[in-house]
């Protein structure tokens, strides 16, 4: 694992995400072939059980689907992966909390882009990293709130946190009490626009996205600071052979050495460098 920063005071850490539920046909999309050139299939068979799922949730740039097709940054990843292997398993977009559950079933099992934190580290095996996310506080552009600490974010009568992200079990090990959970992403900026909380504990690279979603300007929000930043992985479930997880960290290397990788992040973050 690379770069686990495991201080809140300092204040990086190594975040997770989840898994769930069995998607409903609607929900199951088909991987399609990487588009990142220098991506050569590998000579020999995939080590991949037949009942191999691999789910995601609607986290755009990371991962998204649209007009039913699967895109974003850990999409074309694993693609990549699947390509060089051999295989061309399908992708199941669901609820986070859903697919978290899901993920630690006794069935073999990938989750992506999920934040490794020590909370989730015996939880599943883990491939990557892929990602890097940044955990910020954000209010709304009018609001006159200065945070600097996560002390006097402590003090707040109520912060908005998805559930089941890896921001709200950091927020929990912090001590945190005055916690609201709620569903998604798209949810927490329309809460705080609609002055239903300060402020929203949410992800830095997805924010744009996020607003877009909720229909609302990329000025609608500010960010007050963030306060971990975390490594997202490709998660597999206990269950899943280990010889199946090796064969995927072993490609995922081969990635990063030839430069596929680096091209493929710069697609979708022109401006961010792409994890080690």
């Amino acid at each position: 694992m690379h770069r686990r920063h495991l201080t809140l005071a300092g204040l990086a850490w190594m975040s997770g995400a989840s898994a769930a539920g069995r998607a409903t046909p609607a929900s199951l999309i088909t991987a399609l072939p990487p588009v990142a050139p220098g991506m050569a299939p590998s000579a020999g068979p995939a080590q991949v059980p037949a009942s191999l799922r691999l789910l995601s949730e609607e986290f755009p740039p990371v991962n998204f689907s649209e007009g039913g097709h699967p895109r974003g940054l850990a999409v074309d990843i694993v693609q990549a992966i699947q390509q060089r292997l051999g295989q061309s398993l399908p992708i199941e977009f669901m609820p986070w909390a859903r697919a978290f559950r899901e993920a630690q079933d006794n069935q073999p099992t990938a989750l992506f882009a999920t934040a490794r934190i020590p909370e989730r580290e015996s939880l599943f095996q883990w491939v990557g990293p892929i990602v890097q996310f940044q955990s910020t506080f954000y209010a709304r552009a009018d609001s006159r709130l200065r945070l600097r600490s996560l002390e006097e974010a402590r003090r707040l009568q109520k912060v908005l946190v998805v559930r089941d992200w890896y921001t709200l079990v950091q927020l929990q090990s912090a001590g945190f009490h005055n916690l609201q959970q709620i569903s998604d992403p798209v949810q927490g900026v329309r809460m705080l626009q609609a002055g239903r909380a300060p402020v929203f504990a949410a992800e830095r690279i997805t924010m744009p996205q996020t607003l877009a979603q909720a229909g609302l300007s990329p000025k609608a929000v500010k960010a007050l600071f963030s306060f971990a930043s975390s490594d997202g992985y490709i998660a597999f479930s206990r269950s899943t052979p280990a010889s199946t997880v090796a064969a995927w960290q072993a490609q995922l290397a081969e990635l990063k050495r030839d430069g596929s990788f680096a091209a493929l992040h710069k697609r979708w973050f022109p401006t961010d460098t792409a994890s080690r």
